[in-house]
């Protein structure tokens, strides 16, 4: 074959933009990239916070893992899944589905396709769940 088989498909993944939900495909291993439709850099790595975070804004195409001691405050947590089982402060956009541990805490907004909340869990927000 010429030109190598070093780039097969299955070495692939497609992604959707967290701006512009346009989707396309990269690389498995690719931890940053910038969207060839709006031109904006996107996280593609998968995030877990362990501690005490604040910030204005976590955005990743990946999962983001918030542990038991997690506490996060931010504006905005844009990603493309989420496991919380800790505290979170803000409003949430997640292109996959959120799981919501039994000793979560969660205040914010949260928009999502899917959601499984464990019994015992403290929402305090509006949501919106299934797609668009």
């Amino acid at each position: 074959m010429a030109g190598g088989s070093y780039n097969l498909p299955e070495d692939r993944i497609t992604i959707t933009c967290l701006y512009c939900d346009q989707a396309q495909e990269v690389g498995r291993k690719a931890m940053t990239l910038t969207c060839r439709f709006c031109h904006k850099p996107l996280r593609l790595e998968d995030i877990t916070i362990k501690g005490y975070e604040a910030r204005r804004a976590i955005e990743t195409c990946g999962i983001v893992t918030i542990e038991r001691k997690g506490n996060v405050i931010a504006d905005r947590l844009n990603c493309g899944g989420l496991i919380i089982r800790g505290k979170v402060k803000g409003n949430i956009t997640s292109r996959g589905p959120i799981l919501v541990g039994p000793e979560a805490e969660v205040k914010g907004d949260i928009i999502a396709p899917a959601v499984a909340i464990g019994a015992g869990a403290i929402l305090d927000g509006f949501y919106n769940i299934g797609r668009k």
